[in-house]
């Protein structure tokens, strides 16, 4: 059987018919021509042809050549006289009326696949490859029309910006496979929330922007913003494996919340930050007191960088004694920052901010080289060999270049490393424990030691404590406050020194405060102890001065061993 003869159809707007006919009887004589010609002698005959859907290109003379253009189909503009130039009048070719057969067919075919590469382009400038939905650019076009629409009809309108949390974890631990599956999962659950006649548009890797216009009043904003939280607190299976993420969702009206494209977009994202401070699947609206703090924020952040160039920040440290000696055999380095206006402050006022912004890295290396000096100068100034620790947030870990630097610190200070500690968290080793335990196993190569710090604070296990190079675990403050008043926290407690035991470390309990902690944490066995009732953090010139006291044997500064 042989296949019917696919044909596309070409619309001629000419008030001629016998110049029609004679157009006709050119592409009739050509074999298995791909063309079909229609004529209508004016465009509201010509409407009912285009509404079928089925033309491909529009064939017109001038007095038509307008209406034809605003289309939105191939235009050819039909001359009397011969051109050999793009039409003057319009975004479209011209043809001359007594072309060959072979010159129409090839001027059709090149109409319709310029135009099928034009809107490929459009699409692809205008809408996400992964999800199709809207990219940035689009989203603030639609936004920009919506604006247009509010102001005009006097309908409201809102923009809502919704952020993955946890997401970059998805992506370093499982790969970009599975983050790209989410992604297009989240999408297919936002389009089963919102209208078809919402905008959705994905801002970056894991950020969605929503366009919402003509909803009754601000309480289905909410309902909205609820059902998304909702929807996209429920798990993800990725691979076999069940992800929970959640998702943060800022929420600007117009135009109560910005009056222009950019002044909406910021607002948005101000309070999708502000939700996501609040931690855990949360939606905000934009106000005035958000973008107060935001601006704090910034001069903050601005501060801090100048802190770290303008020799600002110190490095205080703890000592850490030995329950059995009696001894001072380590100090944990804390940073502080000598802020110009605010005083001291302490780092829980500005690691979330250098986290957040990336300063950690650099502000990493600078304690790390400021406690390999320190480290060089209680050796010269012939004090007993004495470990000397500090923090290393997870980003840090991160970095290409902590391996280098560290040695190349090493190097320069001439420090023994063994006597050089770096603290992990729980937290930061869960999040990637082979990439850990990789960076671990280069540092360890150097000679430095690693402790584990706010054990029983995260979700490590048994396995991972095996198979990362750890020498010390360190109890939480939190665990050791009540050790003397529950008789939960003491078990605890027992069991985290016996369960270090077990695995050959040493176990040094945080924030002891007073002479009773003290005696229960040497009853249960624990090695190391550091907190207030010992010594505070002190500055490098306090400490020293300390520890000389500390070792002459001085009543108020010995530890008794008894």
């Amino acid at each position: 059987m042989i296949a019917e003869r696919q044909t596309q159809r070409v619309l001629l707007l000419d008030r001629d018919e016998g110049a029609s006919v004679q157009l006709g009887r050119r592409l009739i004589s050509v074999t298995e021509c791909p063309f079909d010609l229609v004529r209508a002698d004016s465009w509201s005959s010509a409407s009912p042809l285009l509404e079928r859907g089925d033309i491909k290109a529009i064939l017109t003379r001038s007095e038509f050549l307008a209406d034809a253009c605003d289309s939105g189909i191939p235009v050819i503009h039909l001359v009397a006289e011969p051109e050999f130039r793009r039409s003057a009048e319009a975004n479209c070719d011209s043809l001359w009326d007594q072309a060959s057969a072979s010159e129409l067919i090839r001027c059709f075919h090149y109409a319709i696949e310029r135009q099928a590469l034009k809107s490929a382009l459009d699409h692809a400038s205008s809408y996400d490859p992964l999800t199709g939905v809207c990219n940035r650019y689009m989203v603030q076009d639609r936004l920009k029309l919506g604006m247009r629409r509010a102001l005009r009809t006097n309908q409201p309108l809102a923009l809502m910006f919704v952020d993955l949390d946890n997401f970059r974890h998805v992506n370093e631990t499982l790969g970009h496979g599975a983050g790209d599956s989410i992604i297009k999962e989240v999408v297919a659950r936002l389009r089963g929330i919102l209208r078809n006649t919402d905008t959705i548009g994905r801002m970056g890797s894991d950020e969605f922007a929503i366009i919402i216009e003509e909803y009754a009043r601000a309480s289905n904003l909410l309902q909205i913003a609820q059902k998304m939280v909702s929807e996209l607190a429920e798990p993800f299976l990725v691979e076999h494996e069940s992800l929970l993420l959640g998702c943060s969702i800022g929420i600007a009206t117009y135009p109560e919340g910005g009056q222009t494209v950019d002044s909406l977009t910021l607002h948005a994202n101000m309070a999708m930050l502000q939700a996501k401070s609040q931690r855990g699947c949360n939606y905000h609206f934009y106000d005035d007191r958000i973008n107060l703090q935001a601006n704090s924020l910034i001069e903050f952040e601005t501060a801090l960088r100048q802190a770290l160039r303008g020799n600002q920040l110190e490095l205080h440290y703890q000592p850490r004694v030995n329950l059995a000696t009696g001894k001072i055999v380590g100090l944990e380095g804390l940073i502080r920052w000598r802020h110009p206006e605010r005083g001291l402050l302490g780092p829980n006022e500005f690691i979330p901010l250098a986290e957040e912004t990336g300063l950690i890295i650099p502000m990493g290396y600078w304690v790390i080289a400021r406690a390999c000096h320190d480290l060089a100068k209680l050796h010269r100034r012939d004090h007993p060999p004495i470990h000397v620790a500090v923090n290393v947030s997870f980003r840090q870990f991160q970095d290409s270049q902590l391996l280098p630097t560290v040695k190349r610190l090493l190097e320069k200070t001439s420090i023994d490393p063994h006597w050089l500690e770096f603290e992990l968290t729980e937290t930061a080793v869960m999040q990637n424990p082979d990439q850990v335990l990789a960076t671990m196993q280069g540092m360890t190569g150097l000679g430095v030691r690693f402790s584990l710090d706010d054990f029983g604070t995260g979700f490590s296990s048994f396995m991972h404590l095996q198979r990362l190079p750890i020498d010390l675990l360190k109890i939480d403050r939190s665990f050791v406050k009540g050790i003397t008043e529950t008789r939960s926290d003491r078990q605890l407690v027992a069991a985290m020194v016996e369960l270090g035991h077990s695995l050959d470390l040493e176990v040094v309990a945080e924030g002891v405060e007073h002479r009773q902690q003290l005696a229960e944490l040497r009853s249960l066995g624990c090695d190391q102890v550091q907190g207030f009732f010992i010594s505070p953090a002190l500055p490098f010139d306090e400490l020293c001065y300390f520890m000389d006291a500390y070792n002459m044997g001085r009543e108020d500064t010995q530890l008794s061993c008894s």
